[in-house]
């Protein structure tokens, strides 16, 4: 078994992770000597689905886009992970494999950790274990939620909720997205996403240039998304709570509402 020194006198760093801020000063103790902070780039492929995992990631800032696919199609986001969550949470039912192919969509910072050292630890981290097994029941909520949204509602009002999710994890008010990325995310062709892009800048709500896009007004953006957005949100703060709010991000440079 894993041997872990107990240091009360040890000072933790800032921790931007919501699931590691709920947890007890003890038990943050315990498991940050054993993780490292880590740059997550655009592009990298954090796991295989049907792999084994080898680390597993509390992202503080940045995202990873959960994806599937089938064979013949392009692979389709499911899902993503920002600081609210963490990558590798099935871990905590036994299965140290991953569902899904994890790739970074927004380049930031996580803290990573050894599968194996998380195995060991979470026999010395009871509220850990909980926390754990609350989020995953949250992000199968979302999943299925993002399945009914993508058959029941409009490309423009999905685009919206994918563009607030993103916000939401990138921590800037700019990130970057380009219209294919965003097909691929939403199933649809390129074309589509452009005409429905396109319209939102035309309201002065985003504004889009060679991949980056700037959120000008948030209030008209959640006006517009369909219900699954808040239903997400609602969802997670229920089962545990509101991240800490970044308040600069959430001034908008326009106000009001559509």
């Amino acid at each position: 078994m894993l041997k872990v020194t107990f240091v009360p006198e040890l000072t933790p760093p800032v921790i931007a992770n919501h699931l590691l801020e709920l947890l007890p000063a003890e038990e943050r103790l315990l498991l940050l000597p054993h993780c490292e902070m880590v740059e997550l780039t655009f592009g990298a492929v954090l796991c295989e689905a049907h792999q084994r995992y080898r680390y597993l990631y509390f992202p503080m800032s940045g995202f990873i886009s959960l994806m599937t696919a089938v064979a013949g199609h392009k692979p389709l986001e499911i899902g993503l992970i920002g600081n609210e969550g963490m990558l590798g949470g099935t871990l905590v039912l036994g299965v140290t494999t991953a569902p899904t192919q994890a790739v970074v969509q927004g380049k930031g910072t996580a803290w990573r950790i050894e599968l194996v050292v998380l195995q060991q630890l979470l026999s010395n981290c009871p509220q850990l274990r909980y926390i754990i097994k609350q989020y995953l029941f949250v992000l199968m909520t979302q999943l299925s939620q993002n399945t009914a949204c993508a058959h029941f509602h409009e490309l423009e009002q999905r685009l919206v909720r994918w563009l607030l999710m993103s916000h939401d994890r990138a921590h800037s008010n700019e990130f970057y997205l380009t219209h294919q990325l965003l097909a691929d995310m939403l199933g649809v062709r390129r074309s589509g996403v452009t005409v429905a892009a396109g319209l939102l800048q035309q309201h002065d709500w985003i504004r889009y240039s060679r991949g980056k896009i700037s959120v000008l007004n948030r209030v008209a953006l959640e006006h517009a998304s369909c219900v699954c957005y808040q239903t997400a949100q609602d969802e997670y703060r229920r089962f545990l709570g509101a991240p800490t709010a970044d308040t600069e991000l959430r001034l908008l440079t326009k106000q009001g509402t559509p």
